[in-house]
């Protein structure tokens, strides 16, 4: 009987590493039902140990921290964040208020200035070179080109909420800039006094106006780039010790956990298929470069990032542009999703030697990573894989 010996990724403690493992049982009795699965739990013998705990909770300062204990400065970082990806982030959410419709003329005296904005020489003196006043021509245009954001000028207009139309242009002006200097172009001193310049040039802000879409704006975004996070790093630091520090640490001295499979193979009886996800299926590869084991009849690899590392020469038993071992004998199926970005197909590198199988998790990423043990597919695959053996 084969027997497949699971070997969990980075992060990985006994309570999820049990959880997976029973998962992996139920999904692999559907299609193979004397499936026997079985656990190489490194996790909490090899695997890096956090300063924080569960029981650390209540006294952790950001468990309930809220966004009363955010500052105006942290505010316009988190908008700034959100702007840098989507600069139409504020403008958006201007929808969500009704306002009275402005005239023709107004809207028309607003379109006008914007389009003019790197025309203006208080704007212009904020702008370090011809190429800059070029970008900023192109930023205005690219919005104004922009169906949503035409659609939003009424109502921007009418409440005459120029420093979100400012921001859309000059976070529109900084993509650009650092799309041709591939890296930061514009310092936050010169981001925030372009804002101001083109504030002012735009006509102000109504001194004493609201903007609910404004406030919904600034409280998403302290929402999805926390602020708080940063005064209170450590805690933070490590509660992700084991998902990142697992992965270092395997890069330094990853021979205890390499021995520590081998010892488990040797446990097993019969023919073994070894199940490595992400960090884990890296330590099963060079388990088997660095060894003969031809008790492991196959590896499958999921989610795994052994292409990825070869191609930087960055594993520990497989050199760049070597041939694999006389004694890595054992069949290899690659599982990967291409939403997974870290997964990585292993044939442009290692040719005839694997086989890759493309997998749809029906997941976005980061999610796809972890949602291979959801996916029938894999088991439809791992079973045929077991049952190939067998023969």
């Amino acid at each position: 009987m084969t027997t497949v010996l699971f070997v969990h990724g980075t992060g990985v403690r006994s309570e999820r590493n049990d959880a997976a493992v029973e998962r992996i049982r139920e999904g692999l009795a559907a299609t193979l039902q004397e499936a026997v699965v079985e656990a190489c739990p490194w996790g909490d013998l090899l695997g890096v140990a956090p300063r924080w705990s569960a029981d650390d909770q209540e006294a952790d300062p950001t468990a309930h921290a809220t966004t009363a204990d955010v500052t105006w400065a942290d505010s316009r970082r988190a908008v700034w964040a959100r702007l840098y990806d989507d600069p139409l982030f504020e403008i958006r959410l201007s929808t969500l208020e009704e306002s009275p419709a402005p005239s023709a003329r107004a809207l028309s005296v607003l379109r006008g200035r914007i389009a003019a904005l790197a025309d203006d020489p208080k704007v212009r003196a904020q702008l370090s070179d011809e190429s800059a006043v070029a970008a900023l021509h192109e930023a205005a245009k690219i919005l104004l080109a922009e169906r949503e954001f035409d659609a939003a000028l009424p109502s921007l207009a009418a409440t005459k909420a120029n420093d979100l139309i400012a921001r859309s242009v000059v976070s529109t002006y900084i993509r650009l800039r650092e799309e041709e200097a591939d890296g930061t172009a514009v310092s936050a001193a010169d981001r925030d006094a372009l804002e101001q310049a083109a504030t002012d040039f735009l006509g102000g802000v109504a001194l004493g106006v609201g903007s609910r879409a404004r406030d919904i704006a600034w409280a998403t975004a302290q929402r999805a780039a926390h602020p708080i996070l940063r005064r209170y790093h450590d805690s933070v630091l490590d509660r992700a010790t084991p998902a990142a520090g697992d992965v270092l640490a395997y890069q330094a001295r990853g021979g205890p956990l390499r021995r520590f499979i081998a010892e488990r193979v040797r446990e097993v009886r019969g023919p073994v298929v070894l199940l490595g996800h992400s960090l884990g299926g890296i330590a099963c590869f060079e388990t088997l470069v660095a060894e003969p084991l031809p008790q492991v009849a196959s590896i499958v690899t999921v989610g795994s990032q052994v292409p990825y590392l070869y191609s930087l020469d960055a594993l520990a038993t497989h050199r760049l542009g070597a041939a694999l071992p006389e004694h890595f004998g054992a069949r290899w199926v690659n599982l990967h999703d291409p939403v997974d970005l870290l997964a990585f197909p292993a044939e442009p590198q290692f040719g005839s030697r694997v086989s890759d199988v493309r997998v749809d998790t029906r997941e976005p990423f980061p999610r796809a990573h972890g949602a291979y043990w959801t996916t029938r597919q894999v088991y439809d695959v791992l079973a045929a894989v077991v049952k190939d053996g067998e023969r």
